[in-house]
């Protein structure tokens, strides 16, 4: 009889604490940058957007909803990036802005000039787990509405391939914090986002550029950046060759192309030798093709990064 007492009380107290571990507000687990909590009766990831710890997901976690805490302000219409450890459909970020998925890197055959092309994912679109997207946001704050906050899953990030590669090109995400000290190998290599205006070697680079990383610049959880692959492109250059001699090939020059469904939206320019990332100057067809002068044929075009209809 006592040991059926002592069963009883122990069921009893391993209940009392599940139910205690379940109260609202209470941490069900930590992941880094990434904390999940009970709140109005649901488990919740709250995803830091300004942290400096690393992601650590060793295995799949089920979730209820998604919080994710970054300030855009003052960043609306402006290139950025984005990375989550979340599958879900595109258009649930539909409220927050644009989300575009670089397919390439190459020459245009037009301009002859370096392009890199970046398609808006569509409403039906799947923004993939651990995948770097640009962004180009038109709200304040990442708005998951109603109809897709219901249960998803937070993927294994230990040991997840972020990188995506592009011929001699990759897009980096990153789950960590990361700074590019004077002996770092990928210095001179590697491009990304401004993240507030600033004066870089007397230029004055403002917020969204893309700049060049130098000694002492740093990338936080849940971005990405881009990296010239030096080792692949020894390969295909073959045994005479070197990294001065490949870096010093390296366009002076990138157009970047944002397309949607019915054509270009926006043309920025990369320059690899500054940094830089700003409008694009001249004409342009809705398509991205650089044009060498203003057209005579009615329509609509970019011209220095802004729609322009010819009547």
């Amino acid at each position: 009889m006592k040991i059926f007492k002592k069963m009883a009380v122990l069921t009893l107290s391993v209940a009392f604490m599940g139910a205690f571990a379940q109260e609202e507000g209470s941490i069900l687990g930590e992941y880094g940058a990434i904390t999940v909590k009970m709140l109005n009766g649901k488990k919740t990831a709250l995803i830091s957007g300004t942290s400096t710890e690393t992601v650590e997901i060793s295995e799949d976690v089920e979730v209820d909803s998604i919080y994710y805490d970054r300030d855009y302000s003052g960043e609306w219409g402006k290139p950025g990036t984005l990375m989550l450890p979340f599958d879900f459909p595109s258009g649930c970020l539909s409220e927050f802005g644009q989300i575009y998925e670089m397919t390439g890197i190459a020459i245009n055959g037009t301009s002859e000039t370096w392009q890199i092309d970046a398609k808006q994912m569509g409403s039906n679109g799947e923004f993939s787990a651990n995948r770097p997207y640009f962004v180009r946001p038109n709200k304040n704050q990442v708005i998951f509405p109603a109809w897709c906050a219901g249960k998803t899953t937070m993927k294994k990030t230990v040991g997840a391939d972020t990188k995506f590669k592009f011929d001699n090109w990759e897009f980096r995400g990153m789950y960590s914090y990361k700074t590019w000290e004077e002996d770092d190998p990928d210095l001179g290599r590697v491009y990304g986002f401004a993240a507030k205006a600033k004066e870089v070697d007397g230029k004055q680079i403002q917020q969204g550029q893309f700049v060049k990383v130098k000694a002492g610049a740093y990338i936080r959880p849940f971005r990405g950046y881009l990296v010239y692959n030096k080792s692949n492109a020894l390969t295909k250059a073959g045994a005479n060759a070197t990294i001065a001699a490949i870096e010093e090939d390296l366009p002076s020059a990138i157009e970047v192309v944002f397309h949607d469904e019915e054509g270009t939206t926006a043309i920025y320019m990369l320059n690899p030798r500054t940094g830089e990332f700003s409008t694009a100057n001249g004409w342009y067809d809705m398509k991205g093709r650089k044009l060498d002068k203003k057209p005579t044929i009615k329509g609509t075009y970019f011209n220095n990064g802004k729609k322009v209809v010819i009547k």
